[in-house]
């Protein structure tokens, strides 16, 4: 028993637009042991034929560094490790916000500054204008902030995925219930993390394109990120998170407190001679 999807689409690969597959939540059941194993790689190679079928360039995804049967499954399925990826999670936070002031920034001047970011990056989006356009028209692109400290500024895109993806909290030791009770009346007023109890559901906002520069960038865009954080405890958010690849020449990731970050490996399988070659692109269909 598992599952496993696929997308179409085209990037920049060696510079030039190229059609490829994007795979998918790649689980089963693991109560199903060897059955299931059987099952994931059944539908590996039916997914494998198809986009072969579509004429596309290669198949990637991202798999869970320490998933060891889905990492085992897309390996015997021809797949290889070509990056590192990283989902930074934080909580949003109350209290007083940082005494910043991001200003919203146009749609088509954020892209361009992604772009030239970016460059012709593997595994680029063709025209990150309109993808940003595609976001902002179906209410999952929320905003576009960036902050100038002098000579230094940062930039990251807010996407609002509520809509679309919620968490459910089934249930929670006993230690962190009660961690709960002491934390979550401080949070109505203080900068300290929630709880979430059991039947809650969790709301996320996504943040990626995050980039910054100047001799103080790295902690610009901590600041930003920072306001984010509160500004999204405000709007009803729960959980704040970010992609990136590991490492990125375009910035550095800022360290938090309290935080988690979750490992992942970009699988590829080529279907010709290309093989995307790092530092890549994470396009935010990714996620």
């Amino acid at each position: 028993m598992g599952v496993m999807a696929y997308a179409l689409k085209d990037v920049l690969l060696g510079g030039h637009p190229t059609r490829v597959a994007y795979f998918y939540d790649l689980r089963g059941d693991a109560s199903y042991r060897r059955s299931m194993k059987r099952g994931l790689f059944r539908m590996w190679k039916t997914v494998q034929s198809e986009v072969h079928d579509a004429g596309v360039e290669i198949l990637y995804g991202h798999v869970k560094a320490d998933n060891e049967d889905s990492m085992r499954v897309s390996t015997k399925g021809g797949a290889r490790p070509a990056a590192q990826s990283c989902i930074l999670t934080l909580p949003t936070l109350s209290g007083r916000a940082p005494s910043v002031r991001p200003e919203p920034v146009e749609l088509a001047e954020a892209a361009a500054a992604v772009e030239a970011a970016a460059g012709e990056r593997d595994m680029r989006p063709v025209d990150v204008a309109q993808l940003y356009a595609r976001g902002a028209a179906h209410g999952y692109l929320s905003a576009v902030y960036r902050l100038e400290n002098g000579r230094s500024r940062a930039q990251i895109s807010v996407w609002d995925t509520t809509s679309i993806y919620r968490g459910k909290v089934l249930r929670m030791p006993f230690w962190l219930h009660a961690l709960g009770g002491v934390l979550n009346p401080l949070a109505r007023r203080l900068p300290v993390p929630r709880i979430p109890t059991v039947g809650q559901q969790i709301t996320y906002w996504q943040l990626f394109d995050a980039l910054c520069e100047g001799p103080h960038g790295k902690r610009t865009l901590r600041r930003l990120i920072q306001w984010i954080c509160h500004e999204g405890f405000r709007r009803g958010i729960d959980i704040v998170m970010h992609f990136y690849y590991d490492p990125d020449p375009s910035f550095e990731v800022p360290r938090f407190v309290p935080s988690k970050t979750m490992k992942y490996r970009t699988m590829v399988v080529p279907y010709g001679e290309a093989f995307p070659k790092p530092p890549l692109y994470l396009d935010i269909r990714d996620v």
